[in-house]
């Protein structure tokens, strides 16, 4: 999607600076507990810290464009459980119904 690559592109610079400055790394080369601390200032938009405003921006971007993809996808809609819109079954007028107004044998 061309009006999300600049957004991205600024958000990966932006990462990888915010851990160049922290850890003299970039985000790839950073360790898993690096990244994951990382990932935990800018994931929560609720508990945003001073100066990591683009950062949250760039994540909820990431996590929407992410959730969107994969729910729809054949393996996302299955994950939902979703069936589309499906016709009712009908097994006729229940027995009960047809007894009531005397017309149990048709």
């Amino acid at each position: 999607m061309p009006g999300h690559q600049t957004p991205m592109r600024g958000g990966l610079k932006w990462l990888d600076l915010q851990c160049l400055n922290r850890y003299q790394k970039t985000f790839k080369d950073a360790s898993s507990t690096q990244q994951i601390e990382m990932v935990d200032d800018i994931a929560y938009p609720k508990k945003v810290k001073p100066g990591m405003q683009q950062g949250v921006a760039f994540f909820s971007l990431m996590r929407d464009l992410t959730a969107s993809g994969f729910f729809t996808t054949e393996i996302g809609i299955k994950d939902l459980g979703y069936v589309g819109n499906v016709p009712n079954r009908w097994e006729g007028v229940p027995a009960d119904v047809l007894k009531q107004y005397g017309m149990e044998g048709v």
